[in-house]
């Protein structure tokens, strides 16, 4: 059994800060913001089965860990990034890089449900056009996005913490069985409690333009009644339906078995050879996850602003291996 517990502070954490506009620059990188992690490992190793000809040892490892900003440049509270029409919001007092949008109701089933979503006096929820004096009011088959405030309309004000890139645990388990000469060994790996922002499903799902949709479409919205999750399709989506939102943010948790290996050592009573053996491998045999798209452990980028976005990446892919090992 092993246990490691660590805690750091960051100093001069690479941030972004604002720049006056004679530099001809929005941002720029520099070392101006405190960080602080904690966390724990705990690993075993036990052999339940040890006899003449059989052998049986399993193994399995957690991890956890936590981060806090807890200073930016500039006095500022926070700082956003936008990135695949994701807003990264990095908070002092709150994780780094969170997900940051608008969390959602549902979809309205009728106009007399969207005009009860106002205040009184109103047509509904609505928001204000670009020009400040018009109010856009939601219709039937429009997404309910929750009107945090109170003031009747969807605004900036209403936007939240709506997902964590960081999961909760996540570690390995394995298991390794020896009868005789042949040896099966396996190691699943797994993730639980980090959110994924599936961006391409928020492409292929926005209903806003005439790219190809998934078949979730055909249960959009298209009848005054209709009780679905998935809103109307129109053109360039001008009450902002697909805008970042809950919608795309889904559980990433998985269980994956990253391998599976079949062991046979030849038995030789020649003095030259060492060891004579023979194996099978099978990689990404199969996974359990409730998310939808097509890989839960994937990597856009190595850099830590685009930790938990799904861009759309091809899915690692099952790998069989046949191979022989010879030792002189």
């Amino acid at each position: 059994v092993g246990l490691n517990y660590f805690r750091s502070n960051t100093d001069n954490l690479l941030t972004r800060q604002s720049l006056g506009f004679l530099s001809g620059l929005d941002m720029n990188w520099s070392n101006g913001g405190k960080l602080k992690n904690d966390g724990f490992d705990v690993s075993f190793t036990a052999k339940l089965l040890a006899l003449k000809d059989w052998q049986w040892q399993v193994g399995a490892s957690a991890g956890h860990y936590k981060n806090k900003i807890t200073e930016l440049p500039e006095g500022r509270t926070y700082v956003d990034n936008d990135i695949y029409g994701a807003t990264i919001r990095t908070q002092v007092g709150n994780v780094a890089n969170a997900f940051y949008g608008y969390k959602t109701l549902g979809v309205f089933a009728s106009t007399e449900e969207a005009q009860a979503a106002g205040l009184p006096g109103e047509q509904g929820l609505y928001f204000m056009a670009d020009n400040g004096v018009d109010k856009n009011y939601f219709q039937a088959g429009d997404v309910h996005f929750a009107d945090l405030n109170g003031d009747g309309q969807i605004s900036e004000a209403d936007k939240t913490v709506i997902g964590n890139p960081n999961p909760d645990v996540y570690g390995n388990i394995f298991a390794t069985i020896n009868w005789k000469h042949l040896t099966l060994s396996a190691v699943f790996n797994y993730s639980l409690g980090n959110d994924v922002f599936n961006y391409y499903r928020s492409v292929l799902e926005g209903g806003k333009n005439f790219y190809n949709q998934t078949v979730a479409m055909t249960n959009r919205w298209r009848a005054d009644g209709q009780e679905t999750n998935m809103p109307r399709a129109v053109y360039d989506d001008p009450m902002g339906n697909s805008r970042f939102s809950d919608r795309w943010i889904e559980d990433g948790s998985y269980l994956r078995l990253k391998t599976l290996n079949l062991t046979y050592k030849i038995p030789s009573g020649l003095t030259w050879l060492q060891g004579l053996s023979i194996w099978a491998e099978a990689t990404n045999l199969f996974t359990i996850s409730r998310y939808t798209g097509g890989d839960p452990e994937f990597s856009v980028s190595d850099n830590v602003l685009y930790q938990g976005i799904d861009a759309g990446n091809v899915a690692q892919g099952r790998i069989f291996t046949l191979g022989m090992r010879v030792n002189l």
